[in-house]
């Protein structure tokens, strides 16, 4: 069981398109109500009729010049598929015999995988309905392209199938995929398929300019102890502030770190394993007040939010001037969190707190409104009264049962989220424990209030402590995941807004601890039929180098990408020159 950073090294420092209609063949007496837009093609499978299968067309497969056209064809049937429940049966779900089905005998959430023997460019996708009775259901369709992640594509809510339908999902232009992930979360009956088929051909592999895509690290600089994470003060200095696990907090500068630390608390520092000097954040205002914020782990095991000044010289700090604002008690040395952001819009600090768990343990107390463990918090620091305000816009303010400074709720270790500071949309990564890690979206319109799904759900599936019928009621499910074939535990992050690399503006760039890897989440919305959904689709940037182990991902005021290595102390900037 991963605790985070300690799960490999053991020094772990927090970690431990489709347009679409509704069509149906016949109507029920009473039809449900479709408050949702529709988001599938849905036919009776005894009309859908031995079409001929598409053909893809050159100007449809841009990834290479290629034949002039290529047959596609029901690909799924090639490949693995594997299921929440009943998985030895998961196999007759891509026989191509509609007649043969799986059945997880459980009702939602239950999901169904299907892993493809390489990657194909997919135009279709065609789920043959399993359901007795009839009613309305959900579903969330899943994709990988061959980046070790999987993405959100599609999610329909109270869509009203039948037995004998084929929900079909249209992929224009076709995508790259190697595997296909069905979620069902709710239905009135077992969830159950028919037949899921994959219709496409096997992707040639991408024409490039020689060196477009090697993507690199170079190192920037060096001598630094434990580096977890870093920030810029926004100032307009061009100064890098780079967190020490011990207790220091350091600037570089045109590749040079600083000989004297811009702030030492090592005196009054716990560390390190998932414990130390772990948060830093400067408010909108830090050039004219000098006020900046830190989270650590206090000499009782305890995390802490503080308050602190800077000097008449600017690259020192008064440790003296400490104002301590929030203290959390730790049930134990792990899953502590401490990262913290300001909101760009609104101007509060969002402070992420673990659910203070032991490995392989389910903490009572993280899961209740009660406390502040496994949450992200919301409060003002800057308008008083002291030490904070707790917003009255907060979505449990004034609500007895809860306590008000909380923003978020089912998170395990939020170590790494970043803001996106042209929208305000928050990306919040979440470390997993055996199964995988994820990446949670709140767009900027969010009144707050959201469950995360920690402990029922890991990623997008059920967590091994409800490992074959959780629940999805309620909670708000992962945007991307991936599994530990691709690395331990996640580190966040920064939404990247520079002009170095136009392709990436917007994407949320993130890495893994234990492999090396960074990836870029991109997302785009959908309105070809009427309304908005989002679409999320990853990009393998660096499969891994030199910043193993990865202590962070973060950006420098001017939008550069830069990445920590946690052992070596060194300094990297991600660059595909």
């Amino acid at each position: 069981m991963k605790t985070g950073f300690t799960h490999s090294v053991g020094l772990l420092a927090l970690l431990c398109t489709s347009a679409c209609t509704l069509i149906t063949s016949r109507e029920p007496a009473a039809t449900p109500s479709r408050s949702d837009p529709p988001a599938v093609i849905l036919i009776p499978e005894e009309a859908a009729a031995p079409e001929p299968l598409s053909v893809l067309t050159a100007s449809q497969v841009t990834e290479s010049p290629g034949p002039a056209s290529r047959q596609a064809e029901n690909v799924a049937i090639a490949g693995v598929a594997q299921a929440s429940a009943n998985g030895e049966e998961a196999r007759l779900a891509i026989d191509g015999d509609p007649e043969t089905h799986w059945n997880a005998n459980l009702h939602g959430m239950q999901w169904l995988t299907v892993s493809l023997d390489a990657l194909h460019l997919t135009a279709r996708i065609e789920l043959v309905v399993e359901q007795s009775p009839a009613g309305p259901t959900t579903h969330e369709v899943w994709l990988g392209n061959g980046t070790g992640m999987q993405t959100l594509h599609r999610r329909f809510s109270e869509q009203y199938t039948e037995q004998g339908q084929v929900l079909t999902i249209e992929l224009d232009p076709p995508v790259r995929v190697d595997a296909v992930s069905i979620l069902t979360l709710s239905s009135p009956s077992w969830v159950a398929w028919g037949e899921a088929r994959v219709i496409g051909v096997e992707a040639e592999e991408p024409q490039r300019p020689e060196g477009d895509w090697a993507w690199r690290l170079q190192r920037v600089a060096g001598g630094l102890e434990k580096p977890v994470h870093l920030a810029h003060a926004g100032d307009g200095s061009g100064r890098l502030f780079v967190v020490e696990h011990p207790g220091r907090i350091r600037i570089v500068k045109d590749g040079s770190v600083a000989e004297r630390p811009f702030l030492d608390i090592t005196d009054r520092v716990k560390c390190c394993g998932e414990e130390g000097l772990v948060g830093l954040a400067f408010p909108a205002g830090y050039a004219n007040t000098g006020l900046f914020y830190v989270g650590y782990t206090n000499a009782a095991g305890a995390t802490t939010v503080s308050r602190f000044a800077s000097t008449s010289d600017p690259d020192a700090a008064d440790p003296g001037s400490e104002e301590v604002l929030l203290t959390v008690s730790q049930p134990r040395d792990n899953h502590n969190g401490g990262h913290m952001a300001f909101g760009p819009r609104d101007g509060y600090l969002y402070i992420g707190i673990g659910d203070g768990g032991e490995t392989g343990v389910v903490v009572t107390p993280g899961l209740g409104p009660d406390t502040l463990l496994g949450k992200i918090l919301r409060i003002d620091v800057g308008s008083g009264p002291e030490p904070y305000r707790v917003p009255s816009e907060n979505p449990f303010f004034g609500d007895a049962g809860f306590r008000s400074e909380i923003w978020a709720s089912g998170v395990r270790n939020p170590w790494g989220f970043a803001f996106d500071p042209t929208t305000g949309d928050l990306y919040i990564t979440d470390v997993g424990d055996t199964l995988h890690e994820e990446i949670n979206f709140q767009p900027a319109s969010s009144a707050g209030g959201e469950d995360y799904g920690w402990p029922a759900m890991e990623g997008h599936v059920c967590s091994p402590f409800f490992p074959t019928n959780c629940s999805a009621d309620g909670l708000t499910l992962p945007v991307a995941a991936y599994g530990h074939s691709q690395g331990c535990a996640i580190v966040g992050g920064a939404v990247y807004r520079g002009a170095k690399h136009a392709h990436l503006n917007g994407a949320f760039v993130y890495g893994d601890f234990c492999s090396g890897r960074i990836w870029a989440l991109k997302r785009s919305q959908d309105s070809n039929a009427g309304f908005r959904q989002d679409r999320w689709q990853s990009e393998l940037l660096l499969l891994g180098q030199a910043a193993v182990p990865m202590s962070k991902v973060g950006v420098g005021e001017d939008g550069s990408l830069y990445a920590l290595n946690y052992m070596t102390g060194s300094l990297y900037e991600l660059t595909d020159r």
